[in-house]
């Protein structure tokens, strides 16, 4: 129950989790899934193979069964939810951008830590989100309100108008494109099941 996984088992076959499944691993996975110039099918295996141990290869993808290669996929997904088997994402906007952020998201991060998760040499995912789920006020926490406000056209109040200004460069940050949110449904399809 409080385990963290380290690898996924699927019909009595082991896949273990390249790197432990490190945070810095999980991102590099949502660098390959937003970027826009790879093909739908691209993405996709573009994070089975940074994902799983012994996944190097297309063909190592194509020498799995169908079924197996479902689950992989939904199980990384699962992975990447902290176990939570699925999350209605579909009309929420994005609002942290893990590369640009990488700032924020790390100085609030090591706030909650008690030190620089960057200079550790492993750091589990689940163990991270847990600490990024308990940031409390910060200039990340200030950041995400204001953008949340401003995509679902909210009135911001005087100082977080004065925050704005006075820091624009958090505010130009990467709305999901329309091909995005394309590549975003089908992976979603992919984890449940083609549905």
């Amino acid at each position: 129950m409080f385990d963290i996984p380290t690898n996924i088992v699927i019909e009595d076959r082991q896949f273990n989790i390249r790197s432990g499944g490190d945070y810095r691993m999980v991102l590099d996975c949502f660098s390959v899934l937003n970027d826009v110039e790879l093909e739908k099918e691209e993405r996709a295996i573009g994070c089975l193979m940074i994902f799983y141990e012994g996944i190097d290869s297309i063909d190592d993808i194509c020498a799995l069964d169908e079924s197996i290669l479902q689950q992989l996929i939904n199980r990384m997904f699962w992975f990447f939810n902290c176990g939570q088997e699925e999350l209605d994402t579909k009309n929420s906007p994005r609002l942290i951008d893990w590369q640009k952020d990488e700032q924020l998201v790390c100085s609030a991060v090591n706030k909650v830590a008690g030190h620089e998760i960057r200079a550790v040499k492993y750091l589990h995912w689940w163990t991270f989100m847990g600490y990024y789920l308990a940031i409390g006020e910060s200039a990340l926490s200030t950041v995400v309100g204001i953008r949340y406000k401003i995509v679902h056209n909210k009135k911001l109040e005087k100082h977080e108008r004065e925050f704005k200004k006075d820091n624009p460069q958090y505010f130009n940050w990467d709305r999901k494109t329309s091909e995005q949110h394309e590549a975003e449904n089908w992976v979603l399809q992919m984890w449940n099941g083609g549905k």
